[in-house]
């Protein structure tokens, strides 16, 4: 099971770090409580600011809003 859980809406993300219970459904391109880091050309990491939880998932599982900032 992973510790952040991302899953998809209509007009964004839901994201949710299952350890600390940070939570936040951006509908723009910055995240607040989350940082996207890019680690290669087609994944990215995905980090609870608060907790510093970390996880790695293919680009395409992000909306494409995210690409530019992801990298």
């Amino acid at each position: 099971m992973h510790t952040i859980m991302v899953s998809h809406k209509v007009n964004g993300l839901d994201i949710m770090c299952r350890r600390c219970g940070n939570s936040e459904s951006p509908t723009t391109p910055y995240f607040k409580r989350f940082r996207l880091e890019g680690t290669g050309k087609n994944t990215t990491t995905v980090r609870c600011l608060n907790c510093q939880t970390v996880l790695s998932l293919p680009l395409n599982q992000l909306a494409s809003l995210f690409y530019p900032h992801a990298c």
